[in-house]
């Protein structure tokens, strides 16, 4: 006699996996509206519930976090490449502009807004003035995303851009063969295109999609998308490191494409083709900004890749960066956290969702950094990746960084990101001053390393703050030195403002390919950001200066309570704002009186309370500085815990060898439950015992069928239900077998 689930089929990236199960007992299968092929037992698929966050399917990541693939011995072409498992939060068919990275937020913090190209035109995206006019940006992906054109469009509409379409023109959709639609890698296609159009407007958009996720294909990818002319190329999707990699590098080694890579999402740990010496690998970091998008701070993202490869030499543009003998990962870095995440539509379903998606991941920097390519393009820079150039442009946009990194032109050009860590492996999963293995060089400031790399002939400076940012008690004096970097052998005067604070001198004189210095001082009383200028004649640049004086904490947010049985759960969410000193605890007040003292935890559980009775709690945060406001108040009153009851039924009172029972369990609550698990157990008249798990149908009930064998006598179908919010409960009856 035999219990058991036959067998288990699930087909997913033309895999299937078979799983069967034989346990010693009687055969039990269900009946109700959860049964599923060969009588296997499962439960029914949760509804989504529109906010949880889901790994894409393929995602880079496996259970445990560390990069997972099979490599097929003697034929790395198979090997199945993935993208990075940015985490992906549905928003809904409809999009408001709140927790997330809208194009116009992205332009401000990085700099873009003060390029002399613009993101807006009155015209189409062939407008001349457009960022990255004149450029083609290609994106590399594995299968079919056949609602992209429709999407981009939708995207265009929402966030103002020109509209990049296949009738005019800008967008070209480019296959091989006749891939599948995958939803994973149609959400990592849609985040791809609509962002590298945001950031270059004006750049023409050709999207390769390879036939399916196998390297060799994606390579092919590749090799397709240079030859279509594109000056750079995206590609966000990698897999481990593999012995022969180096003999494939040659597929990123263009005289007239420069390409891209997103690090991985998987923390510390290398991918390639992000660790070919000819890619400019793309790390992740958290992202703060003001409500105005200005950039405040940033760290190193968590997931972001990053150390040291296993097989490739390091490349000579990593001389002065990387003391290891081997090519260090990554290069630079961009906006990664997820939990803000960047706006991306797509209307390919994903778990029965379609619309509005929050997406992270380092996935979402590679493309922008191909744009960011493309804008320096269309300004005359000639970034191609043979012989190392677009990363030997980038790391001479930070000359000077290893021996003094905090001086022109590093900070000009970039963020360096100094804090936050990938991982727990010591000081190579750090983020320091200088370059890292977790951020790189670190974000762009692409008003400025856009002009630095592209070659003009236009005399002109830069501009920058150290240090950059500060810390600091309210009354303070605080001074910061302020550079002026002669460009192209500008010589000439400079003159200086700021919005807050004095200099000791506003006027500068600058000699040709040389430096000048002025110091300002001021003495904060609260958190800004000081706007530093210089002005010569039509040039003006300015650079920033973060000032946190540490205040208490805004109030805790989203205060909740659910009633127990003698209890009330609490549960709240962080500040907007720590106030510039780090949150120590919480504390909890009910009906007035504190009851709990900085709280290390965002929930709390209120115990030995009377049932009938109400409390209205509140809660503060707690730093260094002092006590928050109090967050919302909430009232909870504490019920009695209902009881399951539980009733066992047969269809029959008593049965004949070999024949068949069918056991009914009634759930009620006291009205029907729906959603209950059941376990139910029959016992045979020897003691031998069978088992199945169910869950209750809408009507409250669950059906199992047994299987009688040879044994005569009296049996016994016990059950047990339980659900959240009651207190479980059980039944039982009997049958006689003849």
């Amino acid at each position: 006699m035999e219990f058991g689930v036959s067998l288990l089929r699930q087909k997913k990236n033309g895999m299937i996996m078979k799983a069967i199960f034989v346990i010693s007992a009687i055969s039990l299968l269900l009946l109700s509206s959860t049964l599923v092929m060969n009588g296997a037992l499962a439960s029914q698929p949760d509804n989504d519930k529109h906010d949880d966050d889901i790994n894409g399917p393929g995602g880079l990541l496996s259970y445990s976090g560390a990069p997972s693939q099979t490599v097929t011995p003697g034929n790395p072409l198979q090997i199945k490449e993935h993208h990075p498992a940015h985490v992906k939060k549905f928003v809904g068919p409809s999009v408001t502009l709140s927790g997330g990275e809208s194009p116009a937020n992205v332009w401000t913090a990085y700099g873009f807004n003060k390029l002399s190209c613009t993101h807006t035109t009155t015209t189409d995206w062939t407008d001349t003035s457009l960022c990255g006019h004149g450029q083609t940006i290609a994106i590399v992906d594995a299968y079919d995303d056949p609602n992209i054109a429709s999407d981009l469009q939708t995207f265009d509409t929402q966030f103002g851009l020109p509209a990049c379409t296949v009738t005019n023109g800008c967008f070209t959709q480019t296959k091989q063969g006749t891939p599948a639609t995958d939803s994973g890698w149609a959400m990592e296609i849609a985040l791809d295109v609509q962002w590298a159009h945001s950031i270059a407007p004006g750049a023409k958009i050709v999207l390769v999609e390879s036939t399916d996720n196998s390297l060799g294909n994606l390579l092919t990818g590749d090799d397709t998308a240079a030859a279509t002319g594109a000056q750079q190329v995206s590609n966000s999707w990698g897999g481990n490191e593999f012995s022969s990699e180096t003999s494939y590098d040659y597929h990123f080694n263009s005289p007239t494409a420069s390409f891209y890579a997103a690090s991985g999402d998987s923390g510390h740990g290398v991918i390639w083709p992000a660790a070919s010496p000819y890619v400019v690998s793309v790390g992740g970091t958290t992202l703060t900004t003001d409500s105005s998008g200005n950039w405040v701070s940033e760290s190193a993202w968590s997931g972001s890749g990053g150390g040291t490869s296993a097989y490739e030499p390091k490349p000579s543009y990593q001389n002065n960066f990387n003391s290891n003998s081997k090519r260090s990962v990554p290069d630079v870095a961009y906006d990664g956290d997820p939990n803000t995440g960047f706006y991306v539509y797509d209307s390919v379903p994903i778990n029965g969702n379609s619309g509005w998606w929050l997406v992270g991941g380092t996935s979402a920097g590679a493309p922008q950094w191909a744009a960011i390519s493309a804008i320096a393009n269309s300004q005359n820079a000639k970034l191609a990746s043979a012989s190392f150039g677009a990363n030997s442009a980038l790391y001479g946009a930070a000359s000077g960084a290893q021996s003094s990194p905090q001086t022109n032109p590093y900070l000009a050009n970039y963020h360096d990101i100094t804090t936050g860590s990938d991982g727990s492996c010591g000081s190579i999963c750090n983020a320091i001053v200088g370059y890292d293995e977790v951020t790189g060089l670190g974000t762009p400031q692409s008003n400025n390393v856009i002009s630095f790399i592209a070659p003009t002939t236009t005399p002109d400076f830069t501009i920058s703050a150290n240090p950059s940012s500060f810390s600091v008690s309210a009354g303070t004096p605080q001074s910061s030195t302020i550079t002026i970097t002669s460009l192209n052998a500008y010589s000439g005067t400079v003159t200086l403002s700021s919005s807050f604070g004095s200099f000791d001198q506003t006027s500068l004189t600058v000699p040709a390919s040389g430096t000048a210095t002025a110091t300002l001082t001021f003495t904060p009383t609260a958190s800004t950001t000081i706007t530093v200028s210089g002005t010569s004649g039509t040039l003006n640049h300015s650079a920033t200066i973060t000032v946190t004086v540490p205040t208490v904490p805004s109030a805790p947010q989203n205060l909740a309570a659910v009633a127990g049985n003698n209890q009330v759960s609490l549960t709240w969410n962080p500040p907007v704002s720590n106030g510039g000193s780090t949150i120590t605890g919480y504390d909890i007040f009910r009906n007035g009186t504190q009851i709990a003292t900085n709280y290390a935890s965002t929930s709390y559980t209120d115990t030995g309370l009377t049932n009938g009775d109400t409390n209205t709690y509140y809660v503060t945060a707690v730093n260094a500085i002092g006590q928050s406001p109090q967050s919302n108040s909430v009232s909870s009153t504490p019920v009695t815990t209902p009881t399951l009851q539980v009733k066992v039924t047969t269809d029959h009172t008593s049965y004949s060898k070999g024949s068949r029972a069918h056991i009914t369990v009634t759930v009620n609550g006291p009205s029907l439950i729906s959603g209950a698990s059941v376990t139910l157990t029959v016992k045979t008249p020897t003691g031998s015992t069978a088992h199945a798990t169910a869950t209750t149908n809408s009507n409250g009930q669950v059906t199992f069928s047994y299987s009688i064998g040879r044994t005569t006598g009296i049996y016994t179908a016990s059950a047990i239900a339980t659900k959240s919010g009651f207190l479980s409960g059980s039944g039982s009856t009997t049958f006689t077998v003849h």
